[in-house]
C-alpha cells in the first residue's frame, strides 16, 4: 500500500512538472514562429521588391502585401497562438512623427503592424510573447529590419 501511494504521488509530481515544460515549450515555439514570420516578411520584401506588413492582435498574426488594411493582400494567416495562457502583448510599431514618402503604415489597430520595405528597411517596433511566468520579447530594428528575440 505504501509503495502504490508514493508511486501515486511521485507520478502526480512528474505530470505537473512534464505540463509546465509543455506550456514553456509552446511559448518558445511561439515566440519562435513569430520571428520567423518577421524574417520571412523582411527576406521576401527585400527580393520581390514590394512592401511586406505582418499584422498582430493579442492571439494572431497575418502576413499581407503592401498594406495591412486591405484584406486582398492576405498571403498568409492568420497564425493562431495555440495556447489559451499565452497572450501576444506591448504590440507596438509606431508610425514616424512625418510620414515616409513611398512608405505605408496603414493599419487596422494603430501601432499593431510591422511594415517591411523593398530597400531593406522596416518600421522599427516590438511585441512580447506572454505568460504568466515568463515572457519573449520579439523586437524589429527599422534601419536594417533586423529581427530578435530576446
Amino acid at each position: 500500500m505504501v509503495t502504490l501511494a508514493l508511486a501515486g504521488i511521485l507520478m502526480t509530481i512528474g505530470i505537473l512538472a512534464m505540463k509546465a515544460y509543455l506550456i514553456s515549450n509552446r511559448q518558445a515555439q511561439t515566440a519562435d514562429s513569430i520571428r520567423s514570420t518577421l524574417r520571412n516578411a523582411g527576406e521576401q520584401s527585400l527580393s520581390e521588391g514590394r512592401t511586406y506588413c505582418v499584422y498582430f492582435t493579442a492571439t494572431t498574426w497575418t502576413v499581407y502585401r503592401a498594406d495591412c488594411t486591405v484584406a486582398a493582400n492576405k498571403t498568409s494567416g492568420p497564425e493562431i497562438v495555440r495556447d489559451p495562457s499565452i497572450t501576444l502583448s506591448s504590440i507596438t510599431f509606431t508610425p514616424p512623427a512625418a510620414a515616409v514618402p513611398g512608405q505605408s503604415t496603414a493599419c487596422p489597430v494603430a501601432n499593431r503592424c510591422a511594415y517591411f520595405y523593398p530597400r531593406g528597411t522596416a518600421l522599427r517596433g516590438s511585441l512580447q510573447v506572454v505568460r504568466s511566468s515568463k515572457t519573449y520579447t520579439v523586437s524589429v530594428e527599422g534601419l536594417t529590419s533586423r529581427v530578435s528575440l530576446a
